[in-house]
């Protein structure tokens, strides 16, 4: 696929960032956190696999790259979370077959058949499966369609955590175990790391080339105001002083795609995110299909259309899959044509004689979940890719558009990029502000109390194995404490008391953790907290020489 695209005037690197927080509730038959993974899978996981198995299929290849987090990677391997998964897909498939029967004679009857076949498509290939979505793309990482990276364990603001020494050895943990446990799972080195937010910092560059990683990306302002020349701005990635390569995400595709209201996810013909049957619904017809508690939540089964701006829930039109689906295929082409255009302009401007390299960056879960009609995008915007040699843009995953460059010895530029995250503002504001600051002072003072403690307790601990579980558990805590998902969802207000929970409740056991070590006792009621340790595979041998 090199050799096709050799002579390209631009290079589409599509890279999608798949991450959940651990959302672990085994007290409970199912939590309403729990659903935001379900719905992860059934709407953009499997979706997006079956995509990229069709293209695989017809062309030999894909050129995606995608990453999944620590955390992510931890659930969706897990038998806890396979398991309710699967009775997630059922009842979504079991509701549409109702469906099916209610809406017949109606007009809701082509979206309800269209939705029951898409998630009978989706229950039968998580069964193919055998439940382990993971499978599907690691098979194709193999064959060398898409390429596949990490991020770190828990997602945690990585520029946050070089305060102190005992920070930043919990961020070198942080990245370690991503890397062990992927390892672990895909039986490959990953080449490549997403930061948890593209949250960048000089020196972070020293952590990630210590554990092997050869490239990372930034937002666009990162390289762009960069006290270091930036001669090609984000079309060619540049390497840092320590040897990381670094990609700027591109300005132009990300707002084509991520803007609800000037990109495609806004077009009046795709379907409302908002309005869903759980809502709308008899309560005693659709009660066996929302949570258990009663609460109303969505079921996938949303038959209007986004129709207009600012036009209430209660006043959309029907949705019609097959007007939506033929305006994906439209934006795809536009897309494409956008891209070509783009870089048609700068390979002359910039003089660099090797294909332009368009960094499309992008959550996974915005394509199937948020925007219905992304996985078909993403389909159709492959499939021209394939289909037609005359466009001036082709697509490689991001390891073998640095082999296109290395096999036209292009040196890279070196630059070190400035401080910076994607998201509002783009410098950190999302994650500490007046709502959520209080949250890095209880972090640093019981992380460095942790360090200090097992210092002190250090012979003892390496002679007793229940004091190295505890170090273990205490470990797991603080690296869940360090989640970017909880001050993000307070900031943003969606359950923010949820964010506020989860953190007070990891550095409550942390303390008594720490407090247990320090008093040479034992703790009672943290059989959870020994369980997610196991999950995350924490072990005090593998990480006592970063520890000490």
């Amino acid at each position: 696929m090199i050799e096709k695209n050799i002579d390209k005037k631009g290079i589409i690197t599509l890279v999608l960032h798949s991450h959940l927080p651990l959302l672990y509730y085994p007290e409970y038959n199912e939590s309403l956190e729990e659903r935001w993974l379900f719905e992860a899978v059934r709407e953009s996981y499997i979706p997006l696999l079956m995509v990229f198995e069709e293209i695989y299929q017809k062309y030999g290849y894909v050129g995606v790259t995608i990453s999944f987090s620590g955390s992510l990677l931890t659930m969706l391997s897990s038998d806890f979370f396979k398991e309710r998964i699967y009775r997630h897909l059922k009842k979504a498939v079991e509701l549409g077959e109702k469906e099916i029967e209610r809406t017949k004679n109606t007009q809701f009857y082509k979206v309800s058949s269209f939705l029951f076949e898409k998630f009978s498509q989706i229950l039968k290939k998580f069964e193919e499966l055998n439940g382990d979505v993971l499978k599907g793309f690691k098979k194709l990482a193999e064959n060398g369609a898409i390429q596949i990276i990490t991020s770190n364990l828990t997602h945690c603001i990585s520029p946050f955590y070089f305060v102190d020494s005992a920070n930043t050895k919990l961020l070198e943990i942080q990245f370690y175990q991503a890397i062990s446990n992927f390892v672990d799972y895909f039986g490959f080195h990953p080449e490549g790391v997403w930061l948890p937010e593209c949250a960048y910092v000089p020196f972070l560059d020293e952590i990630l080339r210590k554990y092997g990683i050869k490239y990372t990306f930034v937002e666009s302002h990162g390289i762009i105001f960069s006290r270091d020349v930036c001669k090609y701005g984000t079309f060619l990635p540049y390497q840092t002083r320590q040897g990381l390569i670094v990609f700027g995400r591109d300005l132009e595709s990300s707002k084509q795609v991520w803007s609800a209201k000037e990109g495609y996810p806004g077009d009046f013909w795709y379907r409302e995110f908002y309005r869903d049957i759980g809502y709308d619904l008899d309560y005693d017809y659709i009660k066996p299909y929302i949570h258990e508690s009663g609460v109303r939540v969505d079921t996938g089964y949303k038959y209007y259309r986004i129709t207009g701006v600012d036009v209430p829930l209660s006043a959309k039109d029907v949705y019609d899959p097959d007007i939506a689906l033929k305006k994906s295929f439209e934006h795809a082409a536009n897309f494409i044509f956008n891209r070509e255009r783009q870089c048609e302009y700068w390979y002359n401007a910039l003089n660099s004689n090797v294909p332009l390299n368009i960094v499309a960056m992008y959550d996974t879960e915005l394509f199937g979940h948020w925007w219905f009609e992304g996985v078909y995008f993403i389909k159709n915007l492959l499939s021209l890719l394939n289909e037609e040699p005359r466009y001036l843009v082709g697509a490689l995953s991001i390891s073998d558009y640095i082999k296109l460059l290395e096999s036209k010895s292009f040196k890279l530029d070196v630059l070190e990029p400035n401080s910076s995250t994607w998201g509002w503002k783009g410098y950190f504001e999302y994650w500490l502000n007046g709502s959520v600051d209080y949250m890095y002072r209880h972090l640093h003072v019981n992380t460095q109390r942790f360090f200090e403690i097992v210092k002190e307790r250090k012979n003892e601990i390496e002679r007793d194995e229940g004091y190295k579980e505890l170090v273990e558990m205490g470990i797991s805590e603080i690296l869940q404490s360090q989640c970017s998902d909880w001050p993000f969802i307070v900031f943003t207000g969606q359950v923010s008391q949820y964010g506020h929970q989860r953190f007070k409740e990891h550095i409550t056991n942390l303390i008594r953790i720490n407090n247990a070590i320090f008093e040479r006792g034992c703790l009672e009621n943290l059989e959870k907290v020994k369980n997610v340790k196991n999950m995350y595979k924490i072990d005090y041998n593998k990480l006592v020489n970063i520890l000490q």
